[in-house]
Formats: structure tokens, sequence, C-alpha cells
């Protein structure tokens, strides 16, 4: 997460921020009132993937070695801070963290003799990361779940993404992930792929579900203006699926999961009944940790500068937090609905208990709404998304991506301190 929501769920409760103004923090965050959900963020990777919109670098040994440091001074400072702290579970994103497991080990060390070991503890892992010993070393060191960025296992468009392995090395990956120990293994798809057809998207997640993954996510490319993508597909004639054949890909791959037996546990994931759910961007509070890293606690929503050598030398000195925006109770209610819209279901009693009062008339008239344009269903207390709300709200993530993750991102990644940003 990268920024707190979209105007158009904030018009639907009272009190909201019209305009969400980001500065400088001037104070520490307020300590976690319930479990803290963990994120780190490890920039490195072998290269650069075009498509990729993340905070990311070329892996050096010494900037590395450096960034892990900095990472443990980073929890060091909420250590400080904050009394004993319960950890509900820890993720580890990038960029490639599977290439740097002292980093994981570390961080996982540092929790056990703080703040105490998690029960979920995720990771994502790049294909060429996925040997015996690497997977061993991670599982070793407490890491419970695994999503592997497979991304494709169509030869032509793995080359177009520049990911340096071809559809057999994926297979090998996805073998032995799945057979490593971890509690959850989940395939990382993403679809509408430049040229892919939707013959080749569907052949993706059905190798994905008959090789066992307990979890199959598939999210469409998100093109963002300051990525390299766009002067490669020019370079290669390449375009993106119109958002019609978008449409009927994920049409497509609901039906595959539904089919295969797997549950749809948010707009783009899919889960054996009762496996572990990996995710890290739906939680209703989260410290981020590392460069670009956010995080949502009390009434702050917080991004760390997304440059590392910037960060590395500002958790020497202090904080390395560059960017805060305050949240009143209407943007928090509105943040929570807008995620558990991407969960597909809404529990209008989980609302009740996060924030002591019944769900606001605007909301429960809207959603009775959607019930008859059969958008939503009603099941006892929760509303859950049907396949043509899901869609609705694919195209929300969609439009919000555009319109706040990048610009918020783009400005961050212009200068490594921004003074201001408004969304």
């Amino acid at each position: 997460m990268g920024s707190p929501l979209p105007s158009t769920l904030r018009l639907l409760f009272p009190d909201r921020h019209s305009t969400f103004v980001f500065t400088r923090p001037d104070e520490m965050l307020p300590p976690p009132q319930e479990p803290l959900n963990l994120y780190v963020h490890v920039p490195f990777c072998r290269s650069i993937c075009a498509f990729c919109p993340y905070v990311k670098q070329v892996y050096n040994k010494h900037s590395a070695s450096s960034y892990g440091e900095a990472v443990v001074r980073e929890l060091d400072r909420y250590r400080h801070e904050w009394d004993d702290v319960a950890v509900a579970s820890v993720y580890f994103g990038g960029g490639t963290p599977s290439m740097t497991p002292e980093i994981v080990e570390s961080v996982l060390a540092w929790l056990s003799r703080n703040w105490g070991p998690s029960r979920e503890v995720g990771i994502e892992v790049h294909p060429l990361d996925a040997q015996p010993d690497t997977l061993r070393r991670l599982h070793d060191s407490g890491v419970t779940m695994a999503s592997l960025g497979v991304q494709t296992f169509n030869d032509r468009l793995l080359a177009l993404l520049g990911r340096g392995y071809d559809a057999s090395r994926a297979r090998t990956a996805c073998e032995r992930v799945l057979t490593a120990g971890f509690d959850a293994a989940d395939i990382d798809l993403i679809f509408a792929l430049p040229g892919q057809t939707l013959d080749e998207a569907e052949r993706d997640f059905t190798i994905a579900a008959a090789m066992g993954a307990s979890q199959v996510s598939a999210y469409p490319l998100i093109q963002f203006s300051d990525t390299p993508l766009a002067a490669r597909l020019a370079s290669t004639g390449a375009q993106l699926p119109s958002s019609r054949t978008e449409k009927r890909m994920l049409d497509a791959l609901v039906g595959q999961a539904r089919g295969a037996g797997y549950e749809r546990s948010s707009i783009w994931s899919f889960n054996r009944p009762g496996a572990p759910r990996y995710t890290t961007v739906t939680r209703e509070s989260f410290l981020g940790i590392g460069a670009g890293a956010s995080s949502r606690l009390g009434d702050r929503f917080r991004v760390n500068t997304f440059s590392v050598s910037d960060y590395i030398e500002a958790s020497r000195a202090g904080s390395p937090a560059a960017l805060e925006t305050y949240m009143n109770e209407g943007d928090r209610m509105a943040y929570w609905l807008f995620w558990r819209c991407y969960d597909t279901a809404i529990d209008t009693a989980r609302f009740r208990e996060q924030f002591g009062c019944d769900i606001p008339g605007a909301v429960s008239a809207t959603l009775r709404a959607f019930c008859v344009l059969g958008l939503v269903r009603q099941e006892g207390p929760a509303f859950r998304l049907t396949d043509r709300g899901a869609y609705l709200f694919h195209l929300v993530e969609k439009e919000y991506t555009h319109s706040y993750l990048e610009k918020l991102w783009s400005a961050c990644r212009r200068e490594a301190w921004p003074v201001v940003v408004r969304l």
C-alpha cells in the first residue's frame, strides 16, 4: 500500500478528507493496539524487470549487508519507543527477498529476541532462488509461507518480461517450493500481458492448479508511466490486451479456479478450501520496515524514503520516514471498506468491532442497492461481492492504482525526501 484510498469510497463516509496531504513526519508512530502485522521490504534483484513499479535495485553484496543492518536499526528504533509487542504476521517482499536469506534470518532472529516469533511468516521467492538449500534455509529460519513469482509458464512471454528463466525452470521451481515443507505455497501469475492470448492466460492457471498450489494469485499487468515497460513495448511492437480481452481473461480464470476446487479469496487470488491465505496488503493495520515501505497505525499513514542509500543513512541518524498523512475516522472507515471489497467480503459485525458503531447509513444504502443490481449478496451480517461486483472492483482497484499509488510513488522516486504531496 502506498496511498490511503480513492475518493469514490471516501464520499460514503462523514467527515472524510477531500484531499490527503503528505508531509514530513515529526513524531513516532503510535504503538499498535492489536498484534502487529509487519512488512519488511528487501529491494535487491538480479536485474530490473521493466514492468515492476516497486523500490528495487540491482544486487550488490556491500549494499545488501548495509541494508540488512539498517533494517535492524529501524526495528530497534520502534523497540525503544514501544512496550512489548506481539507479532501476528511477518512478510518479506521486494525486490527479491529470497536473494538475501541472511536478511530474513537476521530479522526473524531479532523478532525472537525482542518481540517474539510469529506463526505466519511469508516471503516472495524468485524461481531462480528456488534451490533446495535456499528453501531449506528459509524454512529453518521460521518462514511458513512462500509466494513464487512465476508470472507465466509461457517461454515467449517470459522472454518479453526479461525474467531470466524458461517455463521448464518455472515448473521445477514450483515443484521445489511445493515440497519444501511450507504451510502454504502461492503461485503468483500475471495476466493481460503484452501479446498474451486468452488461451495462454488459461493455460498458465491450469498448470498452476494442476501442480497443487494451495493458492494461485493472478494479477492484471498494470502499467506505470515511469517504468521501462512502455519503451519495451514500443521496441517489440507488442501491445497490451484490450479491456474487453482482459475481462474475458479474468472471467475465465475465475471459472477455472472454481472448476479446480479453489475458492475466491480476493478479486485476484484463489485458495484451496481451508488453506492459509498469503496476503500482505489487506491488513487493517501494519508496520512497514525498509526503503519504500508503508505503515498504517492509529490515525497515521506513513511512507519511508524510496532511496535505498538515503534509507541506510537515515537509519543511522534518525527516521527513514519520508511522508505522512493523518486519517480521521471517516478516512479509516473508508480505508477498511476498500480492502474488504478487495477481499470480496464486507463483514458488518467486524466493522462494529473495529469502530464501535454500525456501518454508516450511506454505506448500508449503497450495499442494499448493490444487492438489487446483483453486485453483492447478503450472507447474514456480511455482504459478499458477486463476480460482477468483483469485476467492478477490479476496475476501481486499477483506477486507484493510477490515480493515487502512481502519483505518490512517482513523487517519491523523483525525490528521496519530498516536501509535500497532495492526493
